[in-house]
């Protein structure tokens, strides 16, 4: 094994004598020549004739250019031969077909070229920019097709290749449809919150759609969409606005975006009014307060409040109620309460309220024979009638502050019974007494009545 390895490390050596020499013989001796050929030429004088004149000077220097070259195609500082690539990705794929009469589907939006060749005409390329992906149908019919994608190619100097070379697409003949055209509102919100649009009105009522036939069913609505933000109103009154969007919506509210909406865009004219009312405010306390004391006033800062909202939202508010707790109240207090915007109420002329609650020692007072009222009977089923003598009236015991009850009368006090999801029967139901003045409290001395419920 040892000789082997001998035998080995002797054939290297040879191979790297005879290498060494061919280095010395080709490159190491003339080079070392050629330097001191020049050092030696630069010391006399004339040095630039004699280095032009001697027959040898242009042989050097073509081996030394020639070696220099070498290394730089060796080290691939110059490319010379190899090719490189690029992608263009995302080329939008043009269709070039009669669009008033069919319509295509299955059509990528974009496609991906490579481009392969020198680097040189791969700059070029990318710096053209004039790329262009195509699919003539211009001799095809109705149906499924398979089509090739076509590239310009404007170096033709360069190979390529395309992703995706084909498509299946399908044509379909088109046809039209008349549709009634809607409004959606957006952005409400960025109107000020004492404005409304109280009415829009579009310069056509009906719209053409046009697809195949099978997408034309699929459209439930065809909508002008307003944008509030963009009338830039400031103040109540008309204003134009002008290419509003039309867009078609499926059964379930997606818009569906390739279909065709003649005209694309309509005119609104919106109408923007300021509704306003004003509200009392009612302060109810909640709770019992102390034993032996009553509330002798209810004082809000505020009395009365100005909605500003729809007029429909506006007409079911008769007062803006503000709830007070008073459970175990036997003095004097201050409230500071936020007052709930209704639903329906874009903006309130106040938002807070102070509310001072004064005490005083509590006394009562009762009153006799309040008729007793029937509530939330469905009359159009039912008869009610009081079960006995007893049941047709009740007593009533009233506690407050001595200054309120002397005011208050039989006809401010309210019973009743609530008969809601009854049915036919004699039943008995508890009785529930209110009364016109909130700082009062009003207990019924009969607390549970009989009625008879037939049908009619």
């Amino acid at each position: 094994m040892k000789k082997f390895l001998n035998k080995i490390l002797k054939f290297f050596k040879k191979l790297f004598r005879v290498i060494y020499k061919i280095i010395d013989v080709i490159l190491i001796t003339p080079l070392s020549k050629f330097i001191y050929f020049i050092g030696h030429s630069i010391s006399n004088k004339n040095t630039i004739d004699k280095i032009l004149n001697n027959p040898n000077t242009l042989i050097y220097v073509s081996l030394f250019l020639a070696v220099c070259a070498f290394f730089a195609v060796d080290l691939k500082i110059i490319n010379l031969t190899d090719t490189e690539s690029i992608v263009l990705s995302n080329q939008p794929i043009k269709l070039d077909y009669n669009e008033e009469a069919y319509v295509i589907e299955g059509v990528p939006e974009t496609g991906d070229i490579v481009l392969m060749g020198r680097k040189s005409d791969l700059y070029l390329a990318e710096q053209l920019g004039e790329h262009l992906l195509t699919l003539d149908l211009t001799d095809l019919s109705v149906g499924t097709q398979k089509v090739n994608v076509r590239y310009n190619n404007p170096i033709k100097s360069l190979d390529y290749k395309i992703d995706p070379s084909n498509v299946t697409i399908v044509i379909y003949p088109k046809v039209s449809e008349s549709r009634t055209l809607t409004t959606d509102i957006l952005n409400t919100d960025k109107l000020n919150n004492t404005l409304v649009i109280s009415n829009v009105e579009l310069d056509r009522d009906e719209v053409i759609i046009k697809s195949y036939k099978e997408k034309l069913a699929t459209v439930a609505s065809v909508k002008a969409i307003v944008d509030a933000s963009a009338l830039n109103a400031t103040a109540a009154g008309t204003y134009t606005l002008e290419n509003v969007k039309l867009v078609a919506y499926d059964d379930k509210g997606t818009e569906i975006t390739d279909i065709e909406i003649v005209p694309e865009t309509v005119t609104a004219t919106v109408t923007i009014t300021s509704p306003s009312k004003v509200v009392p405010i009612n302060v109810v306390p909640v709770g019992e307060v102390a034993s032996g004391s009553a509330i002798a006033s209810i004082t809000p800062n505020v009395k009365s409040v100005t909605l500003y909202g729809e007029e429909a939202a506006l007409d079911s508010i008769s007062e803006l109620k503000v709830e007070i707790d008073v459970e175990g109240l036997n003095k004097n207090k201050t409230y500071q309460e936020s007052l709930v915007k209704p639903n329906g109420v874009r903006s309130m002329s106040a938002t807070n309220v102070t509310i001072k609650v004064t005490m005083e020692k509590e006394t009562s007072k009762e009153f006799n024979g309040i008729p007793i009222t029937f509530e939330n009977l469905d009359t159009d089923k039912y008869k009610a009638l009081a079960g006995n003598e007893e049941s047709t009236k009740v007593d009533v015991v009233v506690k407050g502050v001595s200054s309120l009850l002397n005011k208050l009368e039989a006809s401010d006090i309210k019973a009743s019974v609530d008969l809601s999801n009854l049915e036919p029967g004699t039943v008995r139901v508890p009785v529930i007494v209110s009364g016109s003045d909130v700082r009062l409290t009003y207990t019924s001395r009969t607390t549970m009545v009989e009625v008879i419920i037939s049908k009619k």
